[in-house]
């Protein structure tokens, strides 16, 4: 499945988004609280991401049963609007409330991943191979979530403040939507050489 660059893309996608979307839940209360907001506004930041990605991934999986939605086209959009809060936290870390509706966006942004992933992999994939595709998603997200808190934390160590993580974090979320952006260019192709790909394969044994 890796040889077909939609797939890698997805799965590139998957890893650059959970090393680094872990940023704002691991680091954001104590870097708001470094600024001078109290633990209480620290804990209602955190809150409010939670509670947006939850009314998100219900509202995304609605609208994602609609067949005029383009899930590939929003989830990518998403990833991008996602990395875009994460970079502008340092920017309004002082001020609670900013932080509430960047946190709110942030939460409803990210949870397209687990509302459009299944139906990005169901175009992609055929039906029989849908297990062992999502289950390599599932792996990719491990990997991401055992690199990112290091990995950020290391950052801060070596440059003493929060702000280079939360950029980076915010980079690399945006590419990762560039990545799903490239999707629809890439269905028919291998990474290299010639052969059928997973749908096609299915398609003949039908």
């Amino acid at each position: 499945m890796f040889l077909e660059l939609h797939f890698l893309f997805l799965s590139l996608s998957t890893i650059l988004l959970f090393t680094w979307f872990i940023v704002p839940y691991f680091y954001l209360t104590d870097f708001v609280m470094a600024q001078g907001l109290s633990e209480t506004d620290a804990s209602t930041i955190i809150s409010t991401i939670g509670a947006t990605n939850t009314v998100g991934m219900i509202l995304l999986g609605w609208a994602g049963d609609y067949p005029w939605m383009n899930v590939t086209k929003v989830y990518a959009i998403c990833l991008v609007g996602c990395g875009i809060c994460c970079a502008i936290m340092p920017l309004f870390i002082s001020s609670f409330w900013s932080l509430i509706v960047i946190g709110a966006l942030f939460g409803l942004f990210f949870a397209s991943n687990f509302s459009f992933t299944p139906a990005i992999l169901v175009e992609l994939i055929p039906l029989d191979r849908f297990t062992t595709a999502y289950g390599l998603m599932l792996l990719c997200q491990g990997i991401g979530n055992l690199l990112g808190p290091p990995l950020a934390g290391w950052v801060s160590d070596l440059t003493g403040f929060w702000d280079l993580s939360f950029y980076l974090a915010g980079f690399w979320i945006v590419l990762s939507g560039v990545f799903i952006g490239l999707i629809p260019f890439t269905k028919n192709r291998l990474l290299w050489g010639a052969g059928q790909l997973e749908i096609e394969r299915e398609s003949v044994r039908s």
